[in-house]
């Protein structure tokens, strides 16, 4: 058993041996930059759709609104901080819940794109408005990474059932002339993606889709899924899971096609798992100690949606921090959308600090090495991740990270914790445990300019253990 900590002294000494040959001394590794983005913008420019597909989450209000030219080109100065559409639901949404082609301004709205637009904007359209050559040309020319299209069946009666509408001939007539237009044409167009639900109605019918559009269309990809259960039809979306034996087959069958799929179709039997795990979740989350309440908040904000923002038609804007929605204002818009994102990451740094943390009087030394295989910086702050393997007795999902600054300026971050993905691999290797570890640095209470890291485990026992890394931070001027 040891003093908890070095004297400053001894810190000093041990800092200013960097530049020594000495393989045991510490290297010295300096942060990556990386810029703040969006993960994504959720936008509308509509509150309204032309369908009512019994699937939809969505509700509909009599007070419909199309938003205005010039709140769309003030929305539009938002791109700069939004990262490429990578597929996952990243990017520009330039309609997310409702039908964007039937918004009076559509194709206007399309022209203003700017050139950025062609890595990150993409929208969904049901493809029901009627359109001729000129509206489709026009959604092929613009600065549009991809669009997706809803397609849940080439069956007349059945597209009533499913979209509640009678729109089955504007569907097709459109669907075929997008398929002229695009042969038609010489230049680069959007990526193009199509979407089926998987319901009881269409399931045998989504092998034959997927042939259909593979062969009339140059496509990157064909998203078959169960609906999603939010908003409004939870109970009659749940009912369209099936039994795994009553699908199997199908599901088998779109396996073996040689065709860019991606499948989420849940059964019966998935729903129960999903149900059950969310109800442990909540269960292993709701304990009083100081760990469980910073893994609540660590969530929250490296849940993949913490970055995003949402823009409803009326121009107004809302946050995953405030949740509140406010108007972006006509002066400098950039501005504010790039103050909001800061605030954004900053706010995820202090989620992760440790207010008023207190050290034990003793420590025990442990062993094991420290890695640090991922450091980057942006404006707001540092995200240190990297591995660990601690003694078998050490509890991984309660650690803290301690850095010391080369003039004593001292401070303590709760961390996320993780496993390896080669964790058994690992574990022989190193003879030992090994758990993962990610934390985040606010740059503005940062005094020193080199740090050195530990991580301290709490063991069974409810003692502290202390890990050394071998490498010392240096921060960027």
């Amino acid at each position: 058993m040891v003093k908890f900590g070095q004297k400053l002294s001894q810190i000093k000494r041990k800092l200013r041996k960097i530049d020594s040959a000495s393989e045991k001394e510490k290297i010295v590794i300096t942060p990556k930059k990386e810029p703040m983005l969006y993960n994504a913008v959720n936008m509308d420019i509509n509150n309204k759709c032309n369908q009512r597909c019994f699937f939809c989450f969505n509700s509909f209000w009599d007070d419909s609104v199309n938003m205005d030219e010039e709140t769309f080109a003030r929305v539009l100065k938002v791109l700069p901080y939004v990262q490429d559409n990578v597929g996952g639901g990243y990017g520009f949404y330039l309609s997310c819940i409702y039908e964007p082609t039937i918004h009076p301004l559509f194709l206007k709205f399309l022209s203003m794109l700017p050139e950025e637009g062609k890595n990150k904007v993409f929208f969904t359209t049901n493809l029901a408005r009627p359109m001729d050559e000129n509206f489709i040309n026009c959604m092929l020319d613009a600065n549009i990474k991809l669009i997706n299209i809803s397609i849940h069946t080439l069956n007349s009666k059945r597209f009533e059932d499913i979209v509640k509408s009678k729109k089955f001939n504007n569907f097709k007539n459109n669907l075929d002339l997008l398929e002229k237009c695009i042969n038609e044409k010489d230049s680069d167009i959007p990526t193009l993606r199509f979407i089926t639900m998987f319901l009881k109605e269409n399931k045998d019918e989504v092998v034959d889709l997927i042939k259909y559009c593979q062969k009339h269309f140059p496509i990157e990809s064909h998203e078959i899924r169960t609906p999603y259960l939010m908003g409004n039809n939870i109970e009659m979306n749940k009912d369209q899971y099936m039994p795994y034996e009553e699908i199997k087959n199908i599901v088998s069958e779109l396996k073996s096609l040689d065709y860019p799929i991606d499948m989420d179709i849940k059964s019966v039997e998935d729903l129960e798992l999903i149900e059950n795990e969310n109800s442990n979740v909540v269960e292993k989350i709701n304990g009083n100690d100081i760990y469980s309440e910073a893994k609540k908040r660590l969530s929250v904000v490296e849940d993949k949606e913490y970055l995003y923002l949402r823009i409803i038609s009326k121009g107004e804007c809302m946050d995953n921090k405030s949740c509140v929605l406010e108007d972006i204002p006509a002066e400098n818009p950039a501005k504010f959308f790039k103050d909001k994102l800061f605030d954004l990451y900053r706010n995820k740094a202090r989620a992760a600090y440790c207010y008023n943390y207190s050290e034990s009087s003793e420590i025990i030394l442990g062993n094991g090495p420290i890695f640090i295989d991922y450091l980057v910086e942006n404006d707001a702050y540092l995200e240190l991740s990297g591995w660990c393997c601690p003694d078998r007795k050490v509890n991984t999902d309660k650690l803290i990270i301690k850095i010391t600054g080369d003039n004593g300026d001292i401070h303590y971050f709760y961390t996320s914790t993780r496993k390896r993905h080669d964790a058994d691999t690992f574990k022989e290797k190193e003879k030992g445990w090994c758990g993962g570890y990610t934390t985040y640095i606010e740059k503005d209470i940062l005094k020193d300019n080199l740090y050195s890291v530990d991580l301290l485990y709490e063991n069974d026992l409810g003692k502290i253990i202390s890990y050394s890394s071998d490498n010392i931070i240096k921060l960027n001027s």
